[in-house]
């Protein structure tokens, strides 16, 4: 009786013990899903009430480029201050300055100058993002309508398009699998998408959005909807490059007025300067 007793205690405590480990499974399941949506679709817990207001601008510019975790804004700032001081302190070494307020305000400008190069800096990686995704969209459209046509869900669908286009765009791939972690999180899609369209701020992005809010609003069919703006998508980056070989030509009056026309007309006039010259002196 009490073997019967002790077996059947040790068989409960083995199912509550693989009970407990998937329940504390899905939970670390939904935590990670959770870590990995934007700071736009959820507000970050003030942590530290000592803590300085963020900006949501840099924010959103450090997630687009692939740090979106809390300490993002803080280790920028930091390594933003870091530089300015070394860069402050290498110039006030290398000019032998010393503690006057000229020299120090060398110092004080030199360190500004590098914030501001630093800042311009994290704008120009986040235009290169936004244009590698621009360019590679009407692709990643048309692989949404062979996901469409074979009946795969929304979620799955970005999902699925952002792996495959993940040795093509990284950029691109990071912000649509973003974007299906906050369909699988989040109470509707429509706010995943519009969190990806606050994200990337571009034109395609958002007709995208739009057209596939109504489609989910409506009930109106996805797949022609996609192909559309793809072949659209296509047609204004040919616009596009058209216009910039049309500008081609004005960009090169500049150079071809003054490495070319220059040194010809000097060619020909300096002879005659020359012996006008001549001239003169005889004279």
């Amino acid at each position: 009786m009490i073997l019967m007793i002790a077996t059947f205690l040790i068989v409960i405590g083995i199912l509550s013990s693989l009970l407990c480990f998937h329940v504390a499974r899905q939970q670390d399941v939904v935590q990670r899903r959770l870590s990995q949506v934007s700071y736009a679709s959820a507000a970050h817990p003030n942590k530290n009430r000592w803590r300085w207001k963020s900006n949501p601008s840099r924010c959103k510019h450090l997630a687009l480029i692939g740090f979106s975790h809390d300490d993002a804004e803080t280790q920028f700032v930091v390594v933003r201050c870091v530089i300015m001081l070394c860069g402050s302190w290498l110039w006030f070494t290398s000019r032998s300055l010393s503690w006057s307020v000229a020299d120090v305000a060398q110092c004080i400008a030199i360190s500004i100058i590098l914030g501001i190069l630093v800042d311009r800096s994290l704008q120009v990686w986040v235009d290169r993002i936004r244009c590698q995704v621009a360019r590679v969209t009407p692709d990643a459209l048309d692989l949404m309508v062979v996901c469409v046509a074979s009946g795969l869900t929304l979620e799955k669908m970005f999902r699925v398009v952002g792996q495959e286009m993940a040795s093509v765009s990284p950029a691109f791939a990071r912000q649509w699998c973003q974007t299906a972690t906050e369909m699988a999180v989040l109470d509707s899609p429509q706010q995943a998408l519009v969190n990806l369209d606050q994200r990337l701020e571009l034109s395609d992005i958002n007709n995208m959005v739009v057209t596939m809010s109504q489609a989910l609003k409506f009930g109106t069919p996805l797949s022609k909807a996609l192909s559309l703006m793809a072949a659209d998508s296509r047609h204004y980056q040919l616009l596009e490059l058209e216009e910039w070989a049309g500008k081609i030509p004005a960009k090169m009056s500049f150079p071809l007025v003054v490495l070319i026309m220059l040194p010809v007309v000097i060619m020909i006039v300096a002879p005659v300067v020359l012996s006008l010259f001549e001239t003169l002196e005889r004279l």
